[in-house]
């Protein structure tokens, strides 16, 4: 929040300079003895501070952004054609001890309808011009300090009203990212103003409606490309980009690698004898030729059934969990084979050592450095709605209740250790725990539950959950508070799963009924 009380500064408008930006290439501006206000109008930007650690927001075209004196930073156009970003620079002096409007200074962006017609104003003025011209240019100079100032005071939580249109435009993207979406019509059609929309919609997922719609493209391809009977062409307009070359650039930008070559090496036979693995498989677009139950090799009599299988699929890779040395044998007769003991390590770095295996390395780092993505910006709202309560993590299938504790890295280290859910004492003492009847849980020590809900339940059954926990222990007069998860399939230890998690979660803390009660501290 901007601490500066009264009259914060005088403004005092020097010049603007407008700054032909490449598509789909960075440009770096170098610290300035002034303030600036920087916008584009034509394209979507990606900006970054140059001091300190790097950083990007993202940019939609109209918006604004501040950057004080004694900045540097980088600017990235998002389109393939070239555009103009226009910079207004202006000395402010301060009549506290601030440096920057924003204090403590915090790259956003905001909005100024009117910006699109004042542009030209900038553009135009000269210091000869007349002196009504000259206080006309400084009225507008403070029209934008007032709206970047008011930006930093905005409220951080998403008002019920908006969580339903953020999570329609959300649905919007995801069912019709390979047609041709405008972010600003999607955005005009929320019926809440543009403004408020572009900042609920980065609240809610951590990007703007465009970085979201190019991820889901992006992702999207992934499996396309995977297939050899789609080339590069058919999977850039599969997904809503009419311009191959522009696909292309913006795929090797992100992804590391260009379609091309991310085909040559995703397009291999692989026979994944581990359900935990497919997740992380899914994530880096693969498909496994032949994917086995758990415990596969356990069935003795159906054996050479397997073995059989899998050699039909003529695998180029063989992934398996622990097993005996004798079954080793005889499928590295079929082909190179890799045994990964998964309970040892956490399933980020075994989606690494996937990436290093099929040359998808920068594949993996990047959707993980997504992932990181939205866990921040999942602790930032658990902080924010349920701060310092406990909880207790309870996974559910049908006839059977498990409780997570500490010692079991699970849901644990995602929620416990990432996401910033205080652990109940209670949850250091277990590793896990089977009951068969919730009331084997609520004699626990812990007041507040969330229950992970592994199988598709109907609301009856979420209803009676509720109030079986909120009534358990009501003689000691203790306030009793659940969260309820629904991921309608058993959690497994994979990297699609811990993504589908936190969407869920997310969802979940916003949803009108959360929204409207108190946090249970």
């Amino acid at each position: 929040m901007n601490k500066t009380k009264g009259k914060p500064a005088s403004l005092f408008y020097s010049d603007t300079r407008e700054v032909l930006l490449p598509g789909l290439m960075a440009y770096k501006a170098s610290s300035s003895l002034y303030d600036r206000f920087g916008t584009c109008q034509q394209s979507d930007l990606r900006v970054s501070l140059l001091d300190g650690e790097e950083q990007w927001i993202d940019i939609t075209a109209g918006e604004l952004f501040y950057i004080p004196q004694g900045y540097s930073f980088k600017i990235e156009s998002l389109t393939s054609t070239n555009s103009t970003a226009v910079f207004i620079s202006f000395r402010a002096e301060f009549a506290s001890r601030s440096s920057s409007l924003i204090d403590p200074f915090v790259l956003r962006s905001f909005r100024v309808p009117q910006m699109k017609n004042w542009i030209s104003e900038f553009i135009n003025y000269e210091q000869e011009h007349l002196q009504v011209d000259y206080y006309r240019i400084q009225s507008r100079l403070y029209a934008l300090a007032s709206a970047a100032m008011k930006s930093s005071h905005s409220a951080t939580s998403i008002p019920a009203d908006l969580t339903r249109v953020v999570e329609q435009a959300r649905q919007t993207i995801l069912n019709k990212f390979d047609t041709s979406l405008d972010m600003e019509q999607l955005a005009k059609s929320s019926g809440v103003g543009s403004s408020r929309f572009y900042r609920a919609f980065r609240k809610y997922t951590g990007l703007s409606p465009l970085k979201y719609l190019i991820t889901t493209r992006l992702n999207a391809s992934l499996r396309l490309l995977a297939d050899p009977n789609v080339n590069v062409t058919e999977a850039a307009h599969s997904v809503g980009y009419l311009d191959e070359y522009y696909f292309s650039r913006l795929f090797k930008k992100q992804m590391g690698v260009t379609p091309t070559e991310y085909a040559s090496r995703a397009q291999v036979s692989i026979a994944s004898l581990s359900p935990i693995f497919a997740g992380d498989l899914t994530v880096l677009g693969l498909t496994p030729r032949v994917s086995l139950e758990r415990d596969w090799d356990l069935e003795l009599d159906n054996k050479e059934l397997y073995i059989q299988e899998i050699r039909l699929s003529q695998p180029d890779f063989i992934l398996t969990g622990p097993i005996s040395e004798a079954l080793q044998g005889e499928l590295r007769q079929i082909a190179p084979l890799f045994v990964y003991h998964w309970h040892d390590y956490s399933w980020k770095s075994r989606l690494i050592q996937f990436g290093k295996l099929f040359g998808l390395d920068t594949v993996a780092e990047r959707w993980l450095a997504d992932f990181e993505r939205k866990t921040a910006n999942a602790r930032l709202q658990v902080e924010e709605l349920w701060p310092q309560a406990p909880y207790l993590i309870i996974g559910v299938r049908p006839g059977n209740f498990r409780t997570y504790g500490k010692q079991r890295r699970k849901f644990t280290d995602l929620l416990y250790d990432e996401l910033g859910f205080n652990a109940p004492p209670v949850a250091a003492e277990i590793g896990f725990m089977d009951t068969a009847t919730i009331e084997g849980v609520t004699e626990l020590d812990s007041d507040n539950a969330l229950f992970l809900i592994e199988f598709s339940a109907s609301d009856a059954y979420y209803e009676q959950l509720e109030q079986q926990w909120k009534s358990a222990n009501q003689g000691a007069g203790r306030e009793r508070h659940c969260i309820f998860i629904r991921l309608e399939q058993p959690f497994l230890y994979h990297s699609a799963m811990h993504e589908r998690l936190v969407d869920q979660l997310v969802s979940q803390l916003h949803t009108e009924d959360f929204s409207k009660q108190e946090s249970p501290c």
